[in-house]
């Protein structure tokens, strides 16, 4: 699956419920633009953060559940949870929108 499918399901789908709040405004805070405008936008380059993670997690069907570094060993900060999961993908957030896939 590429990369502008997931921009192509964002842009498609603001009213989507992502941790109790539309997909729309996660956007909103991330960009301060539309789900089409960010969509357009990161079409033509650029990373991916929670808002990609999030659509992955609906397209594909899997939980994505993110961590970070914590003393001792890892604490989960973010969850992307969909009804009849296939698998959970953990990631770890190394800081500044960076992502590495971690075994638990």
């Amino acid at each position: 699956m590429g990369y502008n499918v997931f921009k192509s399901f964002i842009g498609k789908n603001g009213r989507l419920m992502i941790a109790d709040s539309p997909l729309s405004d996660w956007v909103k805070w991330e960009s301060s633009s539309s789900c089409q405008s960010y969509a357009k936008r990161m079409a033509r380059g650029g990373w991916g953060g929670a808002i990609e993670m999030a659509a992955c997690s609906r397209l594909k069907n899997i939980n994505v559940h993110v961590y970070e570094r914590s003393r001792g060993g890892f604490q989960r900060i973010s969850c992307f949870n969909v009804d009849g999961a296939r698998t959970t993908v953990h990631v770890l957030y190394g800081g500044r929108v960076h992502y590495d896939a971690l075994i638990l």
